[in-house]
């Protein structure tokens, strides 16, 4: 991966940026490579917590904490791996070697995650926990190069917002395979364990082709070179905090991507429990993720009209009344549920599209010291939504053991409490409605404009 290459191209495309567009087929096959990491992060995060407490016998807080500790691990690791692929010399380009390196790792991996080995218990979490740290490892080491791609492969403030496009239309079918299609294969034998098995094997091949169409079909963007930079990680983050803009987006990112975390790992329970009917994990996943993608084209309009900081608040506002709506499920039932859902599904697509867009701005723009970091950035950026993604889990495990929540093995069923319904239906509506609401507070101070952009 390291091999040199000739001399650092000059002009646009020696800093990154592009000055032509980018053929649409660029777009397309760099979005596409969206549906393995948003499978990645949507099947764990609807499925796996309840895997290990209604299959595998786990207790809710320990489920908590397996979901939890892989994403921890990978925050620590991810800012290296931008860091080595900045250093990367290669004639596919920094970014392009990685991602391949990740896409022959992660399917095998994925399917590993929920293989059902003949356990139960502490012994089923630590396999669990094992696996899914090294998956997670490799899912960085395609997420994290292919989130620095857009700041460095065109200089165009609103093609930035074009290809964050494509990629959350992608996002919004990884949703659909992942949230709607896995819990029907899941359930397809009959049987859990087999179901799981049946699911992860189905869900890492579409991984595979997702991953590996994005590396062949990113070949004809621009390849950039950037100067070699030997300072550690801890210099290279503390520059990287100083990016002011950087600075206010990653933790509003954060909340919005653990609120997004916390509705999703909750729908399954709700439905199971409070609507009395499973099947409808799917029916409600399909009513988020249609709107998703149906409306990401208007949220890039709006970004145009109004600027990407003001419209990523619109959304993340009608985030929050789909949940505030979701709460009156058990007055109001299945009609409710859709029409919340759709709300629900507007809103993730603005909090999914416009703080990527508006990521790519920041990895454009120099930093304090006048030179790029666009591994650093994104690696610090990529680790910590998956880890966002898992402390929503881990919200919505803490709501179950609060309220008496009962784990249960493969066949068995478990009639659950009161407290145990209202804590599950509060955990996926009104907890990550405030979470969203919080997000509010730092996308204030955000102020990168398209003049400040390069």
């Amino acid at each position: 991966m390291t091999a040199a290459v000739g001399p650092v191209p000059s002009g646009a495309a020696a800093h990154g940026g592009h000055a032509a567009p980018l053929p649409r087929s660029v777009h397309a096959w760099y979005g596409s490579g969206a549906v393995a990491t948003g499978i990645f992060n949507t099947v764990p995060g609807l499925l796996l917590l309840i895997y290990l407490t209604d299959t595998l016998a786990v207790g809710p807080a320990l489920a908590g904490l397996v979901v939890f500790l892989p994403k921890l691990i990978d925050l620590l690791v991810s800012p290296y791996i931008g860091i080595w692929s900045d250093r990367t010399r290669s004639s596919w380009g920094p970014r392009r070697p990685w991602m391949l390196a990740g896409a022959l790792t992660l399917p095998v991996l994925f399917a590993a995650m929920f293989a059902g080995p003949p356990l139960e218990g502490d012994a089923a979490a630590g396999y669990v926990a094992v696996v899914f740290v090294a998956a997670a490892l490799a899912s960085s080491v395609f997420q994290v190069p292919h989130t620095a791609m857009p700041g460095e492969i065109t200089s165009d403030y609103h093609e930035r917002s074009t290809l964050n496009t494509w990629r959350t239309a992608f996002v919004g079918l990884a949703l659909m395979l992942g949230g709607a299609l896995a819990p029907v294969l899941q359930s397809a034998t009959g049987d859990a364990v087999s179901g799981y098995r049946l699911m992860g094997l189905a869900m890492g091949g579409v991984v595979l082709v997702s991953m590996l169409g994005s590396v062949a079909g990113t070949r004809r963007a621009p390849r950039p070179v950037f100067p070699h930079r030997t300072e550690g990680l801890l210099t290279q983050l503390r520059t990287a905090f100083a990016h002011r803009h950087f600075r206010v987006l990653f933790p509003a990112n954060l909340l919005m991507a653990t609120a997004g975390g916390t509705m999703v790992a909750g729908v399954p329970y709700v439905t199971a429990n409070v609507m009395g009917a499973p099947e409808y994990t799917s029916i409600l996943m399909v009513c988020v993720l249609v709107p998703l993608i149906a409306s990401a084209p208007l949220w890039k309009r709006l970004s145009v009209r109004v600027d990407k900081r003001r419209a990523a608040g619109c959304s993340a506002a009608v985030f929050v009344l789909g949940a505030l709506g979701l709460l009156m499920i058990p007055l109001w039932g299945l009609p409710c549920a859709v029409l919340s859902s759709a709300l629900v599904g507007v809103g993730l697509s603005g909090t999914t599209l416009l703080p990527w867009s508006m990521l790519a701005d920041c990895l454009a723009a120099a930093d304090a010291s006048g030179r790029r970091q666009g591994g650093v950035l994104s690696g610090v950026w990529t680790s910590g939504e998956a880890m966002a993604q898992s402390v929503g889990t881990g919200l919505l495990s803490l709501s179950l053991a609060l309220s008496g929540y009962v784990e249960s093995g493969a066949g068995e069923v478990v009639r659950q409490s009161d407290g145990a319904l209202l804590g599950m239906l509060v955990g996926s509506t009104l907890v990550p409605a405030a979470v969203m609401l919080c997000c509010l507070v730092p996308l204030a101070f955000y102020r990168l404009t398209a003049e400040d952009a390069g």
